[in-house]
C-alpha cells in the first residue's frame, strides 16, 4: 500500500512540476517575443472577416467530412444515420481535445454509441480501431505530399517518389485492417483496456476471447475501407484550407513550400498527453514550423491564432452540444444485429 501511495504521490508532483515549467515557458516566452505578439495581433484585428467566414465554413466542411467518413465505416453494422454520425464524431473529438488522457473516454464514448444504434460488440470495437488508424493514413497522405513539397530541389522526382509510396502503404494499411489475424491482434488490447476501465464486455476474459474468435471469422471489404479514407482526406484537406484562408485573410504571402508538413507536424503535436487537444503545443510548433519554411514571425502567429480559433474553439460548443444530442435527447430503437452481418464484416463460410 505505501508503494501505491508513493507512486501517486510521485505521478502527482510530476504533473505539478511539468504544469508549472510549462506556465513558466509560455510566461518567458510571451515577455521575449511581445512585440511580435503584438504586431500578430493588429494584423488579425485588421482580417478580412469575408474570408474568416469562408474559413469557418470549410472548418464545418471537414467536420461534416469526419462524420461522414465515420458513416462509411458503421453503415455496414448499424442503423445509424450520416446525421447521427456526423453528431457522434464531433463529439468524440470534443472529447478527445477537451480533457486529460480524451483518446481513451472519446473512443469509449463511440463504442457505446455504437452499441446504441445496433452494432456488435464485434463490430463496434473494429469500428474505433478502423476509424482512428484510416484517419491517420489519411492525414499521412497529406504528410507525404508535404515532405515533397518541402524539398527546393527535385520537387517533381520527390512526388513520383513519395506520394505513391504513400498509397501503397495505405493500401497495406486497409489490407491489414480486412486481415482477419490482424484484426484479432489489434482487438484483443483494445477490449482489455475497455475491460479495465468500464467492465466491459461482461464476462472478462472469456466473453474477450469469444469476440476475438468471432473476429477470426470476419473481415471487412477493401472497397469499403478505401472509399472511407479518400472521404476522411477532404477532411484534413478541408482543416488545412482553415490555415490557407487565415493567411488569405491577413493579407500575407503563404508559405506553400512547408505549409503542408508543418499542418501535419501540428496534428500530431495535437495528439500529444501534453495538454488537452494540443492546446499550446499545436499553436508553438505550427509557427515554428511555418517560420523555419520562409513565413513571416508574427504573421506566422496571426494566421496560427486564426486558425486555431476556427478550428479548436469553434468546433468545441458544437461537439458539446453534439454530445448532448447523441447522449440525452434522442431514444434510439435497437434493431438486431444478425441483418448487418453480410456487409462491412461478411462472413466466410
Amino acid at each position: 500500500m505505501a508503494n501505491i501511495f508513493s507512486d501517486k504521490r510521485t505521478k502527482r508532483v510530476a504533473s505539478l512540476a511539468l504544469s508549472l515549467a510549462f506556465i513558466v515557458a509560455t510566461a518567458y516566452v510571451v515577455s521575449t517575443q511581445f512585440s511580435e505578439l503584438k504586431s500578430a495581433l493588429s494584423q488579425i484585428e485588421a482580417a478580412n472577416i469575408a474570408i474568416i467566414a469562408i474559413a469557418a465554413l470549410s472548418e464545418i466542411g471537414s467536420v461534416a467530412s469526419f462524420g461522414l467518413f465515420n458513416y462509411v465505416i458503421l453503415r455496414g453494422g448499424s442503423t445509424i444515420s450520416p446525421l447521427t454520425s456526423i453528431e457522434t464524431a464531433t463529439a468524440n473529438t470534443t472529447i478527445n481535445n477537451s480533457i486529460p488522457g480524451g483518446t481513451a473516454f472519446a473512443s469509449i464514448y463511440s463504442f457505446r454509441q455504437y452499441r446504441r444504434y445496433g452494432a456488435t460488440p464485434l463490430f463496434a470495437s473494429w469500428a474505433v480501431i478502423t476509424i482512428n488508424v484510416l484517419s491517420g493514413a489519411s492525414l499521412a497522405i497529406l504528410a507525404a505530399a508535404g515532405v515533397a513539397l518541402s524539398f527546393k530541389t527535385s520537387q517533381g522526382l520527390d512526388l513520383i517518389l513519395v506520394v505513391p509510396g504513400t498509397v501503397v502503404a495505405l493500401l497495406l494499411v486497409s489490407y491489414l485492417l480486412a486481415n482477419p489475424r490482424f484484426l484479432v491482434a489489434m482487438a484483443r488490447p483494445t477490449l482489455k483496456l475497455s475491460y479495465r476501465l468500464i467492465k466491459y464486455p461482461k464476462g472478462g476474459a472469456i466473453a474477450i476471447q469469444e469476440i476475438c474468435n468471432a473476429f477470426a471469422d470476419h473481415h471487412p471489404k477493401l472497397k469499403d475501407l478505401l472509399a472511407a479514407t479518400a472521404i476522411a482526406t477532404f477532411n484534413w484537406i478541408f482543416d488545412a484550407l482553415v490555415l490557407v484562408l487565415a493567411y488569405e485573410a491577413i493579407g500575407k504571402p503563404i508559405p506553400w513550400s512547408g505549409l503542408l508538413l508543418a499542418y501535419g507536424a501540428g496534428q500530431l503535436a495535437a495528439n500529444l498527453p501534453v495538454t488537452p487537444g494540443g492546446l499550446g503545443v499545436v499553436e508553438g510548433s505550427l509557427s515554428i514550423a511555418l517560420v523555419a519554411y520562409g513565413g513571416a514571425q508574427s504573421s506566422a502567429v496571426a494566421a496560427v491564432l486564426i486558425y486555431r480559433l476556427i478550428s479548436y474553439w469553434m468546433t468545441m460548443p458544437l461537439g458539446f452540444i453534439s454530445y448532448f444530442i447523441t447522449t440525452g435527447t434522442f431514444k434510439v430503437r435497437r434493431i438486431p444485429t444478425q441483418q448487418f452481418e453480410g456487409s462491412a464484416l461478411h462472413h466466410e463460410s
